[in-house]
């Protein structure tokens, strides 16, 4: 891997002065709201043995669930998109926190596998929208130079909030069973408005949205070039993204993006089912294991934006932390067996698959003209993802009972991740801390 560093280094006093005030506001309010949100939808693999055993149900029935999940969340991520555009990130967010909380609220009511089944589609889909909707927050309002560094941060909702739903599920699932996990969804519905009132809608949304046609009609010859663009019908930008020029970063974005994702889908929604299965822990003592493992990994954003902004380039980062999660996840399976192993090794193992994320959604984004940059990132990127999560359920639960956990995992989360870090190195190596004009030129 060529190591093209970036121009800049890190300055905490720099960093401190361009971000306070409204960005480090606006960014821990959507960090509070995804946070929230991926909390409600943790709840539901910790409550995986539960409903199995309530409903009388194999492995492959929540497998089908979560894969039905994130089917339709490939659409609804689109349509968050283009209302958001329309009725502003602001309305958005509150909309849909308090719509994914309900739903989710909801699975504790189901009294049939349907019932649950339409709930936690519902809650999903809602709830995949607002990733784009906080990251566009947080992209319109974060200093240039850090922006990186912010978007990478936000993500770490998703580890923080898996293990705030295993600090909530290993109190509760003991004592009352799975349903009453869910109940704690209902209160993020009255925060949701709360959060809302404190965040301010972005200056360049509000620009955009009171632009006139006398203002359109001044604007100079490249502005007016890429706004022509932008209203171009859908296909036009897809062709071009498979143009001799970008084919060739369309196809490893693709396909890297699948392929770790396959890993981070399989792994985080089945660890607890794996650790009471397989290792023979209680669903109650399953979750507060990773409590542990969650808050291990949150750690490997800050370390991963770090390195990906300041030594490495954020290719390099993507590949090197892809095949450090690959070898500790197979370590962690094939040779750790006590309590206090496995939860370290599963900590560490997370800690790099969610840091490679940290980097590949940034570097994704970047590369692409920016007549092209929402296109590129919804087709290589969300896209992907909904594919690999949409698949990998439905494989990793009719696989299971013939091969085991062990070999599962191995065969769809460390292979995949090893592929993964083999088809990024066919990217080419950006530098990281310039422009994004200078990238996807």
């Amino acid at each position: 891997m060529n190591n093209i560093s970036s121009p800049v280094g890190f300055s905490l006093s720099a960093f401190i002065e361009a971000v306070r005030g409204r960005p480090i506001k606006t960014f821990l309010i959507c960090l509070a709201g995804v946070t929230l949100s991926t909390m409600d939808q943790a709840l539901f693999s910790y409550a995986i043995p539960g409903i199995m055993e309530d409903f009388g149900v194999g492995l492959e029935v929540p497998g089908r669930m979560l894969s039905l999940s994130f089917l339709v969340a490939a659409f609804t991520v689109i349509v968050a998109g283009v209302l958001t555009d329309y009725f502003g990130r602001r309305r958005m967010f509150i909309a849909m926190l308090a719509l994914s909380a309900l739903f989710v609220g909801c699975h504790a009511l189901a009294q049939t596998i349907g019932w649950l089944t339409l709930f936690r589609i519902l809650a999903f889909a809602v709830a995949a929208g607002l990733y784009p909707v906080t990251a566009t927050i947080v992209i319109e309002v974060a200093p240039a130079r850090y922006r990186g560094m912010l978007s990478a941060w936000l993500q770490m909702s998703y580890p923080i909030g898996f293990a705030i739903g295993a600090l909530l599920a290993s109190g509760l699932l003991a004592e009352y069973g799975w349903r009453i996990t869910f109940y704690p969804a209902f209160l993020v519905i009255p925060m949701a408005f709360v959060l809302g009132a404190m965040l301010k809608e972005t200056d360049r949304f509000k620009k955009t949205a009171g632009a006139t046609p006398a203002a359109n009609a001044v604007a100079s010859d490249s502005e007016a070039h890429l706004e022509t663009g932008a209203r171009r019908p859908v296909h036009q930008h897809l062709a071009e993204l498979l143009s001799p020029q970008l084919r060739s970063r369309t196809l490893i974005c693709f396909a890297g993006t699948i392929c770790s994702n396959m890993a981070i889908a399989g792994a985080t929604y089945f660890l607890p089912t794996f650790l009471y299965q397989d290792r023979g822990v209680s669903q109650a003592d399953a979750a507060g294991m990773l409590v542990w493992s969650w808050g291990i990994a949150a750690i490997g954003y800050f370390i991963a934006s770090y390195v990906g902004e300041f030594l490495l380039t954020r290719r390099d980062t993507v590949i090197l932390y892809q095949w450090l999660g690959a070898v500790c996840f197979a370590v962690t399976l094939w040779f750790f067996d006590t309590p206090t192993l496995v939860m370290l090794g599963l900590g560490i193992s997370t800690m790099f698959f969610f840091g490679s994320e940290s980097m590949r959604m940034p570097l994704v984004t970047e590369i692409f003209p920016t007549r092209l940059r929402a296109t590129a990132s919804a087709s290589v990127g969300s896209v992907a993802v909904s594919i690999a999560s949409f698949v990998t359920p439905l494989i990793i639960s009719s696989v299971v009972p013939h091969l085991g956990w062990n070999m599962t995992f191995t065969i769809f989360a460390v292979i995949p991740l090893l592929v993964a870090g083999a088809i990024f190195t066919r990217l080419e190596n950006f530098p990281a801390g310039v422009e994004v004009e200078e990238l996807s030129s």
